[in-house]
């Protein structure tokens, strides 16, 4: 298999053949040193069993790839539309390039997602963020007490 630029059709193709539920989170190819590194989630999180599952699907790659499949983790890093979608009432800690609502950092419910903002829900207010304005935003992982 020729060793492609952009592997992620690919990698979605393989991974829908066995697990349609699989949402590719991430690719990352490193053509210099052979490696791709493969982010994958689903409803009820990534286990152990599902990333060799996973890794078994693409085994087509591992002729031209040294290959790493996992999930995004707990406090993943949102980085296109599709990651705010796919998280609507998870938290969300942000920084800004430029501020909104005179913040430049800011942490808030994730309450809607269009293809150019997300909308936040913080202190009482709903703000309005442009995706091109964030310079990062990771979801927030809390740890919840049982009783």
């Amino acid at each position: 298999m020729e060793n492609p630029a952009d592997p992620r059709s690919i990698i979605e193709q393989l991974i829908s053949e066995v697990r349609p539920d699989i949402y590719l989170w991430d690719v990352t190819a490193d053509a210099g040193h052979g490696q791709l590194r493969v982010m994958v989630d689903c409803e009820g999180g990534v286990s152990l069993a599902t990333c060799e599952e996973i890794s078994r699907a693409l085994m087509p790659l591992r002729e031209e790839w040294a290959l790493e499949v996992s999930s995004p983790g707990l406090d993943r890093s949102l980085t296109c539309p599709d990651h705010y979608a796919r998280s609507i009432g998870r938290e969300a800690a942000f920084v800004m390039r430029v501020p909104v609502a005179e913040r430049t950092a800011f942490a808030g419910l994730l309450v809607a997602a269009g293809p150019d903002s997300v909308t936040v829900e913080t202190g009482g207010e709903r703000l309005e963020v442009p995706y091109a304005d964030v310079k990062k935003s990771t979801l927030m992982w809390k740890l919840v007490k049982s009783l």
